[in-house]
């Protein structure tokens, strides 16, 4: 064997084993994709709703629907991802969050209080399907 050949050979070979670590780095960057595509998916899907059952005010009507979202904050400001235009809830009234698998209402230091079934939420909550928040003169009921 010349060592031409062997010399030939050897490129060869190096040119097939940096062509498999390529392949491989970006068979591994697709699967990384997907794996963050799916996740972020996971975090954008609704989880269940808050259904308005009874309202001091005309707007919103009773039986409007909010999506709860992983983070969901509920006041009166137009910041928050449920508004509601009630003159006793706050600017920034209360917060549902979505942790190890379960929903948590927070009230946000509000001047009239959180209820969640009749009881003043003092620290955070676990809340489950069924349970009336009221916020203000709004209430709403938890629908998973």
């Amino acid at each position: 064997m010349t060592p031409e050949l062997v010399l030939l050979i050897f490129r060869v070979v190096s040119g097939l084993l940096l062509l498999a670590f390529l392949g491989g780095l970006a068979w591994l960057i697709y699967r990384d994709m997907q794996v963050t595509a799916a996740a972020m998916a996971e975090q954008e899907r609704p989880y269940g709703r808050l259904r308005i059952i009874a309202n001091e005010a005309e707007h919103p009507p009773i039986n409007t629907t909010y999506v709860l979202l992983p983070i969901t904050s509920i006041g009166r400001a137009a910041s928050n991802t449920i508004v509601l235009p009630d003159g006793f809830a706050s600017a920034e009234h209360a917060l549902i969050i979505r942790r190890q698998g379960q929903w948590w209402l927070e009230d946000q230091g509000s001047r009239n209080g959180t209820l969640l079934n009749d009881v003043v939420v003092q620290k955070a909550a676990v809340i489950s399907a069924g349970d009336v928040i009221a916020v203000g003169g709004t209430l709403l009921k938890l629908e998973l």
